[in-house]
């Protein structure tokens, strides 16, 4: 193999299928990166156990194939030669099987390569079950919901995101069982069932590469993983098997309260009221609800002292004195994928869980289990 690639456009791929890249594979060669140059094109492959990412490069300007040929270079040190070198080309060859030769401008670098053939076949096939999508949603879709799955593994099934289409309606639902995020959209057209649970990593790292808001993305649904197809980037991950918890009785449909904030300055009083629980991993605040419609946010610590805020909400139905408290990283995590200037709090009860909803957001829905007041 033999190419004069440039630098920038080298670079920018390699930092894409890097993210796939594992440090502790269950084989040495995937902490590799597969280099393959064949006809017009280049592909760069990488992989671990739960993800695997190409991208194809084809541009006849910045990009010469003298000769095609296949290799596996260690991805840290190749990424890092190409991140360091301030040329603008670079001469990438391979000699004696399992020795790569970089060149740039008075820079040699040579490494030594893993064997390509047991780098294991990684298929990146369209299925005949697939929808479209612009890139603005699904960064939508991602961004607010991940946040609201489990980081433990003693429930795997809560570390995926349920997708699932009926007709043209996808709805996507995040939890790991204390909150709640759904989020849901309508196409123009109807699109077979789909029932899939999607690792919340993957999706960050996905929202992560995709940077171009007016693009397409092609998403490919098959029995064990999901393809997106984005510009030059094919982004595969492996499904989670099992069945998604039936979450659609768990958000409530009757208040017996709600209460309307600007967002930005109950963002501000949470915070300031959760400033001495930081250190306490229980980071409890309580709400009440005052009868002349004024809302208290406050919270103890013993070792330190007490935070009491008030805030004067925009509406609040029924006033009455309420009192609950919550997580304040799980309220603040939920506030802040909203895109409204006004959210409104529901509540259906001291011990019950409460809904936040959003003025512009009408197609996401948060839910948030409170905390037993002692």
């Amino acid at each position: 193999m033999k190419i004069l690639i440039n630098r920038d456009l080298l670079f920018f791929n390699l930092n894409n299928i890097s993210r796939a890249l594992s440090t502790k594979p269950p084989m040495p060669v995937l902490t590799g990166i597969k280099i393959e140059a064949r006809g017009n094109a280049v592909y760069l492959t990488a992989s671990n156990n739960e993800i695997s990412i190409q991208t194809v490069i084809k541009d006849k300007k910045r990009l010469q194939i003298e000769e095609d040929g296949i290799v596996v270079v260690p991805g840290k040190y190749f990424i890092e030669i190409v991140k360091k070198i301030e040329a603008k080309e670079i001469d990438i060859s391979t000699f004696e099987n399992n020795v790569v030769k970089i060149v740039a401008d008075r820079s040699l670098f040579s490494l030594n390569a893993y064997d390509k053939d047991d780098y294991p076949i990684i298929s990146f096939n369209d299925s005949d079950v697939a929808i479209t999508m612009d890139v603005l949603n699904l960064k939508q879709l991602i961004k607010k919901t991940t946040f609201a799955a489990s980081l433990s593994e003693s429930r795997v099934i809560l570390t995926g995101i349920s997708f699932a289409t009926e007709g043209p309606k996808m709805e996507v639902v995040a939890t790991d069982s204390y909150r709640l995020a759904k989020k849901f959209m309508v196409f123009e057209k109807e699109y077979p069932s789909i029932r899939a649970i999607i690792p919340s990593r993957s999706l960050d790292e996905l929202h992560r590469i995709m940077d171009a808001p007016d693009e397409n993305v092609e998403i490919h649904f098959s029995p064990l993983k999901v393809l997106f197809k984005y510009k030059n980037v094919l982004f595969q991950s492996r499904l989670i098997d099992g069945k998604y918890p039936d979450t659609s009785n768990l958000i409530p449909t009757e208040f017996h309260l709600s209460v309307k904030f600007n967002k930005n300055e109950l963002i501000a009083a949470i915070e300031r009221a959760s400033l001495f629980t930081t250190i306490d991993s229980t980071n409890i605040v309580k709400m009440k609800v005052n009868s002349d419609k004024t809302v208290e946010i406050s919270s103890t610590n013993n070792e330190i002292g007490a935070v009491k805020e008030e805030l004067v909400p925009l509406e609040c139905s029924d006033p009455l004195n309420f009192e609950i408290a919550f997580s304040a990283k799980y309220f603040l995590d939920a506030l802040r994928v909203f895109d409204s200037n006004e959210v409104s709090i529901h509540f259906t009860g001291e011990i019950k869980p409460f809904v936040i909803t959003g003025f512009y957001d009408v197609n996401l829905t948060q839910l948030i289990l409170p905390v037993r007041i002692s």
